[in-house]
C-alpha cells in the first residue's frame, strides 16, 4: 500500500467516526427535559370530634381552611373537633399562623362561659396553644404574632384541635360576689344550649 492510499484510509477512518461521535452528541442533546414548577399547597383531609354534650361538625372544608359548628352543648361540659391538613404541594411549607376568622351563634348572656382553645400538632409535637373567652377571638381573630409555627415537609400533615368549653353558669348575688348557678334550685342548667360556630384558616408560606 503506497503512502497516497494510507492517508486516504486514514481521513476516512477519521470521518467516520467523527459522524458516530457527532450522531451521539446530537442523540444526548436532543433529550426532551420535563422541568416541574414548584407549588405550595395546604389542603383539608378530614376531621374527628369527641362530644360530650349535643353535637359537632365540619362544614366548608376547602384549601386551609374548615368551619366548625357545634350545636346544643350544656354547661359543665366541653367538646372538641381535631382538623387535618396535608401539605399537598410539591415543597416543604412554613406554618405561619392558625386564624379564627369568625365566631357566631353564641348567646351574650353566656359568652363569658365560653372558652375556645386552639392547638396545633404535628405528630406529638405541640407547635401553638392559644385559649381565650368565646367572644375574644373577634377582637383578635388570629391565634399568633409569630411569623412562623413549624416548617412542614411534603406529604407532612399538622392537626389543629378545637376545644370548646361551656363553664359552669354563674350568676350575681345580692353583695356582687359570683356564685355558682347549680346552688339555685329554682333553675334548671339543663334548658340551657349553647352554638357556637367558627371557620378556622391555616395561613402558610414557601419554605425559604
Amino acid at each position: 500500500m503506497n503512502k497516497a492510499k494510507l492517508v486516504v484510509l486514514i481521513i476516512t477512518i477519521l470521518l467516520l467516526l467523527t459522524g458516530v461521535a457527532y450522531a451521539r452528541w446530537t442523540e444526548q442533546v436532543n433529550i426532551q427535559i420535563l422541568a416541574k414548577t414548584a407549588e405550595t399547597k395546604l389542603s383539608y383531609v378530614d376531621y374527628t370530634s369527641r362530644v360530650n354534650s349535643g353535637s359537632a361538625s365540619v362544614s366548608n372544608a376547602e384549601n386551609a381552611q374548615a368551619t366548625v359548628v357545634f350545636k346544643e352543648i350544656l354547661p359543665s361540659t366541653g367538646n372538641s373537633v381535631t382538623l387535618r391538613f396535608k401539605n399537598t404541594g410539591t415543597i416543604p411549607i412554613d406554618i405561619d399562623d392558625i386564624k379564627v376568622l369568625y365566631v357566631s351563634g353564641y348567646s351574650d348572656d353566656y359568652r363569658n362561659d365560653i372558652k375556645l382553645t386552639v392547638s396545633g400538632y404535628a405528630g406529638e409535637k405541640r407547635f401553638l396553644q392559644q385559649e381565650k373567652k368565646i367572644f375574644q377571638w373577634w377582637a383578635n381573630n388570629s391565634s399568633s404574632n409569630r411569623d412562623e409555627l413549624y416548617q412542614l415537609p411534603v406529604n407532612g400533615i399538622i392537626e389543629i384541635i378545637c376545644e370548646l368549653a361551656f363553664d359552669e353558669i354563674k350568676i350575681i348575688e345580692n353583695n356582687g360576689q359570683d356564685k355558682k348557678e347549680d346552688s339555685k334550685k329554682d333553675t334548671d342548667t339543663s334548658d340551657i344550649q349553647q352554638n357556637v360556630s367558627f371557620t378556622i384558616e391555616v395561613d402558610y408560606s414557601r419554605f425559604n
